[in-house]
């Protein structure tokens, strides 16, 4: 092994796999059971046995009790664990994949006769942040000390671009693995690869499809041959062999017809009372073809979102990368093709789709230097170099120290793998130890360099490290953040401090202030909303100060996020000139309960059926195509068939909430479409109203940006900028007095209800005096008695209170 990382591991829903870097080939290390994919399942046997990969996916029908599958789904969520009934033993998603990295790990120690402790570790674009960490702590726990993450579309593009020709191009990844979908644009220039846009569903997969033909052909088959089975549904714990049996024959079968037309389904199943019953289905491809196409709408749709964002359209894309096992389907390869129904771009898949996510992780692995620290011969020297072992530059430039510093050293670098070998000739190290220099490297190999030191008199001394590699190879520049981060804020507002795409890592820092008094708590959202309850919470920054803070106090907070989209945050308090740090807890989601999801879902089933009786009073056109997304994406049906499940199925918990937000937000898409030409109404009266009531010098800047979020057809944002313009009006008639002065009058009509007539007497008094005098401050004094005296305290005055707000 050299001084890089070189092990790249897909982690994935379904399968896994590690390949290893050798040169500028990557080579896909097989099991013991001489395969390149490990399946991602866990069996643990009554006497605590663990086994792992094809032993526990084969034990899955006969032993579903004791066999966990398809936990990926779950990296991320508190509360979930899988318990294996026969030994007692729990294990959370985490630790199950832990299980599978450390089966992966042993693979490659037999294959290289090392051990291992570091490997890029693949996580699909749309994970969230809690997902990334829960793999990250994954990593740890299987021994991976260093474990940087990799997005599976970047990948994905690596293994194709790594030694390509392209000088510009610009690529698609359709990443469909078995329980999520990545759409990623990628560019690549000068030897530079870029994720320009991603988008993707972290609950969209070939896992679905396996679900939707077991619910809607093989459980309706099985119920027709055998009425003893009746009740039979996915939902139901006195079934969950049962179904378990027909998701596992579904899956099996989907797979063989991506090669023949028909595939026999036959599966004996037990009625839970001592009766089995044999199944017999014949599924044909136009079966499966029927269930996959909701699924393929949406990730077309993601597609064409993807492009879209960036102002760019398929004729702009060179190719189409297929990645994931679901790819392999022709149908699938069919759809993607059409020009009209899918993307009508040419499509690559010259590479396995089920391997060449490990290929790209190792290639990347091979841009990662070992953290290790170089040791000093006791006659000799150690060096620190500064440098990347990848690059697209046939000319890298090296950088370094060497420990201890002497007068009169110099370094020569030695490049033997050319004809005749390159050096660089000897370079001067400074006093202090440093140098850089120039190498020279071929393209389509790895290329070495010795590392010659020689002191003052030209005698060679020993280094280490002795010698270096560099490959010239495409080379992935700043990843992007796939969510945006921020913190939401009262009102349901979200204040987002690093905007989805900027390049990592990032770092962050904005002031605050506290709502109420003592403990400290604030909300860290990821997500694109401007709602805050329509992004996800991954955590929230929460610590006691131990001392009061008013309500008001000011509070600095800053967020960090690295290269593998794990996040730090910290606060500082100025009052308390304290810096509280490593403060964000992102281990408080749990899945949704299953009454809580019924709840939720009723709630958005009324809603549409609302916004499509309005769209048929209204007739708008954009609205019937928002309107008509939900129905090709069968999104109520998704939600209904999840939440029903969620009944027994953590797995179907977690995806249907996100489902429902899926749902929640493509409503809101609706409305706001339906709300937008009163909203703009709306709008344009405030601004107009705002010149009347206040004016003032600023005022010029809110009306910009209600204008800009106009442009944009942003409705919440739009919403967000008139009550940042209300907000201002009554600063400015506050400021002028005009503002207290009508609320002065609002009280005085409200006398009857005060408590204490007589004291409300003598400061209405006073308050006729501040109005005579235009003491206003005064008079702000007097209404805030006035208002203490009322049983329910209004509020002061809107200035708009005469506009007829939207919603």
């Amino acid at each position: 092994m050299s001084g890089t990382v070189d092990v790249g591991i897909d982690l994935g829903t379904t399968n896994s796999a590690v390949a290893l870097l050798r040169g500028v080939d990557t080579e896909v290390l097989k099991n013991n059971d001489g395969d390149e994919t490990t399946p991602s399942a866990v069996w643990v046997d009554r006497r605590e046995r663990l086994y792992v990969g094809r032993a526990a996916r084969d034990r899955a029908e006969a032993d579903p009790d004791n066999t966990c599958m398809e936990f990926k789904l779950r990296m991320g969520t508190a509360g979930v664990a899988k318990r294996f009934a026969a030994s007692g033993r729990e294990m959370s998603a985490e630790e199950l994949s832990a299980e599978v990295l450390k089966s992966l790990r042993a693979d490659v120690r037999q294959r290289i006769g090392s051990e291992i402790g570091a490997a890029v570790v693949t996580v699909p674009a749309a994970f969230d942040i809690h997902s990334c960490d829960a793999t990250r702590r994954a990593a740890e726990l299987a021994g991976l000390t260093f474990s940087p993450l990799l997005q599976e579309p970047t990948a994905a593009a690596l293994a194709y671009g790594f030694q390509a020709s392209e000088e510009n191009a610009l690529w698609l990844v359709y990443d469909l693995g078995g329980g999520t979908f990545d759409a990623a644009v990628i560019q690549l220039r000068d030897g530079e690869f870029s994720v320009v846009n991603d988008r993707g569903d972290n609950f969209l997969g070939g896992k679905l499809i396996d679900w939707k033909i077991v619910e809607e052909l093989l459980i309706p088959e099985a119920v027709r041959q055998a009425p003893a089975l009746a009740g039979l549904r996915r939902g139901d714990p006195r079934w969950f062999a049962a179904v378990n049996k027909l998701k596992l024959a579904a899956e099996t079968a989907k797979i063989r017809l991506s090669r023949v037309d028909t595939a026999d389904i036959l599966v004996e199943l037990d009625d839970g009372a001592g009766g089995r019953f044999e199944i017999d289905f014949e599924l044909g491809r136009a079966d499966v073809e029927r269930m996959a196409e909701p699924l393929l709408v949406r990730s077309i749709n993601l597609c064409h979102k993807a492009l879209r964002e960036r102002s760019l359209t398929p004729a702009d894309i060179e190719k189409v990368i297929l990645v994931g096992g679901p790819t392999l389907t022709p149908y699938l390869r069919e759809r993607l093709a059409d020009p009209v129904h899918g993307l009508g771009i040419p499509l690559d898949h010259s590479q396995d789709p089920m391997t060449v996510v490990a290929r790209g992780a190792a290639v990347f692995a091979g841009t990662q230097r070992l953290p290790a620290t170089p040791v000093v011969a006791a006659d000799g020297f150690a060096v620190r170099f500064e440098y990347q072992p990848v690059g697209p530059d046939t000319e890298p430039l090296v950088a370094g120290r060497i420990s201890p510093a002497s007068p009169g050293l110099s370094v020569e670098f030695v490049n033997a793998g050319t004809r005749p070998p390159w050096r660089s000739g000897r370079i001067s190290v400074s006093d202090a130890g440093l140098f850089a220099s120039s190498l020279w490297a071929e393209p389509g190999r790895l290329n070495t360099f010795a590392v010659e030191l020689t002191d003052a008199t030209g005698s060679r001394r020993e280094v280490d490290p002795d010698h270096i590699t560099y490959t010239v190879g495409a080379v992935e520049t700043e990843p992007p953040l796939t969510h945006s981060i921020g913190v939401g804020l009262d009102g349901n507002e979200a204040m987002w401090l690093l905007e989805r795409g900027t390049g990592l890592p990032a770092r962050r820092s904005v002031t605050l202030r506290t709502t109420v008094d003592g403990l400290i708590r604030i909300p860290v959202l990821e997500g694109e909303y401007h709602r805050a309850d329509r992004n996800r919470r991954i955590g929230r920054l929460e610590f006691d100060t131990g001392r009061a803070l008013p309500s008001g106090s000011e509070v600095v907070f800053t967020i960090e996020i690295d290269a593998s989209r794990l996040i730090r945050a910290s606060a500082y308090v100025p009052m308390l000139d304290e810096e509280f740090q490593d403060t964000l807890n992102l281990r408080t989601e749990v899945a949704p309960s299953q009454p809580a999801l019924v709840r939720a879902f009723d709630v958005e089933r009324s809603r549409l059926a609302e916004v499509r009786e309005r769209q048929r009073v209204l007739g708008n056109p954009v609205a019937e195509v928002l309107i008509g997304r939900i129905d090709s994406e069968r999104m109520l049906h998704d939600v209904d068939t999840l939440v029903s499940a969620a009944k027994s199925d953590p797995d179907a918990a977690t995806a249907a909430e996100r489902r429902l937000l899926d749902l929640r937000v493509a409503i809101d898409d609706a409305e706001d479409e339906l709300a937008w030409p009163s909203l703009v109404n709306e709008a344009r009266g405030m601004i107009a109203e705002a010149r009347d009531l206040a004016g003032g010098p600023d005022l010029p800047l809110y009306e910009t940006a209600i204008n800009d979020a106009i442009e944009a057809r942003e409705a919440d944002l739009l919403r967000q900028r008139m009550e940042e313009l209300r907000l201002h009006v009554m600063r400015e008639l506050d400021r002028s007095g005009v503002l207290q002065l009508h609320f002065f009058h609002a009280l005085r009509e409200m006398r009857g209800e005060m408590r204490n007539g007589v004291h409300a007497d003598r400061l209405i008094a006073e308050g006729d005096r501040a109005v005579e005098a235009g003491e206003f401050t005064r008079l702000r004094g007097v209404n805030m008695q006035l208002r203490d005296l009322l049983p329910e305290p209004p509020l002061p005055p809107d200035p708009f209170s005469t506009v007829d707000r939207a919603r």
